[in-house]
Order: structure tokens, then sequence, then C-alpha cells
């Protein structure tokens, strides 16, 4: 059996399967990354990220959305929810960042 589509039919149809599956990004604005995020941004690791930057006193506040506790075996439903793990505003990350551009980190250097 001869495939009668053309090459600009099939690349359309290829091109309306991709776009069909991709998803448009969020603005910044709204977008909330959590540490491997941070880190792919700041170029460390996730554990860095966490022990680290995160921890510093001027550091963006983490955002922790409500989440239900896991069910166990034979317990009644438990009444309080529990805590997500955290998030923070790329924004806000972003600025915390642009933020140290012009600080000098250790002592001055010799000038002699």
């Amino acid at each position: 059996m001869e495939n009668s589509m053309s090459e600009s039919d099939l690349i359309e149809r290829l091109a309306a399967a991709v776009a069909a599956r991709v998803k448009p990004a969020l603005p910044l604005a709204v977008q909330l990354w959590n540490l491997e995020m941070i880190g792919a941004y700041l170029q460390r690791s996730p554990r860095v990220v966490g022990e680290r930057i995160v921890t510093l006193p001027d550091f963006p506040k983490a955002i922790r959305l409500p989440a239900a506790r896991a069910k166990k075996a034979g317990v009644e439903e438990e009444k309080d929810k529990g805590k997500s793990l955290p998030l923070w505003k790329a924004a806000e990350v972003i600025a915390w960042t642009e933020g140290h551009r012009d600080k000098v980190v250790g002592r001055p250097r010799r000038t002699d």
C-alpha cells in the first residue's frame, strides 16, 4: 500500500504532534523552584543549595504548601495536614542572586 502523504503533510502532522506535547513555560514571576531547580540556576548541587544557600539569613523565605499525610495501614486518617517540600519564588531567587553581583567576598587584595 502506497503512502499518499506528501512531505509537507508529514511535517505538518509531526509539528502538530510535538506542539500538543510541549507544555508552555510559566513566567518567572509565578514559577516556584525546588532545590534542584535552584541548584541548576546557581550551578551548585541540590545538597549544597539545601545546606549552605537557602539557610542564609537573607535568602528568600521558603513556601511550604499544605499536603495530606500518607495513611498508615490500620490507623485512622489524621486530621492535621503535613507540609510539602519547600519551594521558592523563582523571581525572588533571581533577585537575591543579582543582589550579590557587586559584593566582594573575602579580604581585599593587596595593591602594593
